[in-house]
Order: structure tokens, then C-alpha cells, then sequence
């Protein structure tokens, strides 16, 4: 049997904005952690809004959502 393949659209980085850097302590800027820098990540479709964090990646300013992993989507694969 032959699996059916995933069908993924790319979409914003919530915790970064789409651009690619996060603010570390100290001011520095560093790659985004979650995206690994791209700006965008992989969502399975159909796309859904993290329900935890309502799309925004995080639990306060510091720290990423746990439930989406700062993504700010469900079904969100950050390799590809």
C-alpha cells in the first residue's frame, strides 16, 4: 500500500513576523529559532490557527507557545 502524500502550505512565522530574526536578552538579534531563519514554515492543510495561543507563537514575551512550538499553527512541520 502506497502512502497518500502530505499536503502542506507555508505559511508566517508567528514568533518571528515572517522575518526570520527574534530578539535575544541583551537587544542581540539572532536567527529565529522556530523557522530557523526562512521567515515561513509548513503547515498541514487544511491551515489552523493555534488554538492555545490564537496564531501568535507565544505564552508571553519571552517564551514560545508549548502547544505549537511558536509556530502559531497546528499541524505545523518547521523542516522542509
Amino acid at each position: 500500500m502506497i502512502a497518500s502524500p502530505v499536503i502542506a502550505n507555508r505559511e508566517t512565522c508567528a514568533w518571528c513576523a515572517g522575518t526570520g530574526e527574534s530578539t535575544a536578552s541583551g537587544g542581540f538579534i539572532i536567527t529565529c529559532l522556530v523557522c530557523g531563519g526562512k521567515g515561513n514554515i509548513r503547515v498541514n492543510l487544511p491551515v489552523e490557527t493555534c488554538p492555545d495561543c490564537s496564531g501568535k507563537g507565544r505564552r508571553n514575551a519571552t517564551a514560545p507557545c508549548l502547544s505549537c512550538s511558536g509556530t502559531g499553527w497546528s499541524q505545523a512541520y518547521v523542516k522542509g
